[in-house]
């Protein structure tokens, strides 16, 4: 007799594994979106011109806990949609490019508007994720292992 119920119910652990997952995957995604992108930008000390801090410590010191308030936010608010996501991810990147500004000493309105873009492209890295999830790994374990060795 067996005395353990089946449940149809999935895995808390899996669910929490498979978000940690998502996002850290998006972050780097990002990372690696902005990187190519700031190619073209001169560097010093692995900083672009213009920024007060670089672009892997910005992903993932102040990008991703505003992901993480941003999805908490809509987890609170029982929103699935993309228009609302947008608009709280857009919200939370301006929050997240003012917090940068305050600690690192860039402009303000320009962090704020940076902010907006990778939070935006974060969000979209993060649905590109969650489609292919084959590169889940990937993004999320050996783009931060890069960001270590290079930076």
């Amino acid at each position: 007799m067996n005395k353990h119920k089946e449940y149809d119910l999935p895995s808390v652990r899996l669910n929490a594994g498979m978000y940690a997952l998502t996002k850290l995957s998006a972050a780097g995604l990002t990372f690696m979106l902005i990187s190519l992108l700031t190619l073209g930008i001169p560097h010093t000390d692995g900083v672009p011109e213009g920024w007060p801090t670089s672009v892997p410590y910005a992903i993932y010191a102040y990008g991703l806990p505003a992901a993480l308030a941003a999805d908490a936010l809509l987890r609170i608010f029982r929103s699935s949609s993309l228009v609302p996501a947008l608009v709280l991810y857009a919200a939370a990147g301006f929050g997240a490019g003012l917090w940068l500004a305050s600690e690192q000493g860039g402009d303000t309105l320009s962090c704020g508007i940076a902010g907006i873009c990778v939070l935006l492209l974060f969000r979209l890295a993060q649905l590109a994720g969650e489609r292919q999830p084959l590169l889940l790994p990937v993004f999320a374990l050996f783009v931060p292992l890069l960001c270590l060795v290079l930076f």
